[in-house]
């Protein structure tokens, strides 16, 4: 049996996988297909949908939500409020800042593809993602920016749309 805490009134499916020291918080909903690495600590009010893998020592502030068939790597911190979309893939050493949002469809209602957020990437508050980018590694995305394109070469990128700023 996994060595795990979990909240008031929260919701752990029967059919989630969950590993060692997990500390679930208050009103958490787990559903099935979750799987769950060591070390992770979940806060209060998280909805994690079926196909959401996060692994080993990441830290998932409040409020926060994933759509489902979602990969969350090692060492991630998601603060409070962020969003992550279906079909996303947020690599190892990823801070991700309050509020962000990534978005599966583009306003058609059409999936754009995979989005993938590279090792060491550091997104800044309320940014949005678009569907179907790639955030290549150490790279910053700046506070409010949205990203409608690839960003591949490395720095900073910032503004709407965001663009790479010296």
């Amino acid at each position: 049996m996994p060595n795990f805490q979990i909240g008031d009134y929260s919701i752990v499916s029967k059919k989630a996988n969950i590993s060692e020291n997990v500390i679930i918080g208050n009103f958490c909903i787990i559903e099935e297909g979750v799987e769950i690495g060591n070390n992770v600590v979940l806060e209060n009010y998280i909805l994690l949908k079926k196909g959401t893998i996060i692994k080993d020592n990441t830290f998932i502030d409040s409020y926060t939500r994933s759509s489902g068939d979602n990969y969350i790597g090692r060492n991630v911190t998601l603060r409070y409020g962020t969003t992550i979309a279906k079909n996303v893939e947020i690599r190892d050493n990823v801070f991700i800042s309050p509020n962000v949002m990534t978005i599966f469809s583009t306003h058609e209602g059409k999936p754009r593809g995979k989005t993938v957020i590279d090792e060491k990437v550091f997104i800044g508050t309320a940014a949005v993602i678009g569907p179907g980018v790639y955030i290549g590694p150490e790279i910053v995305i700046g506070a409010m920016a949205y990203v409608s394109k690839n960003c591949t070469a490395k720095g900073k990128y910032v503004g709407v749309p965001a663009k790479l700023r010296d």
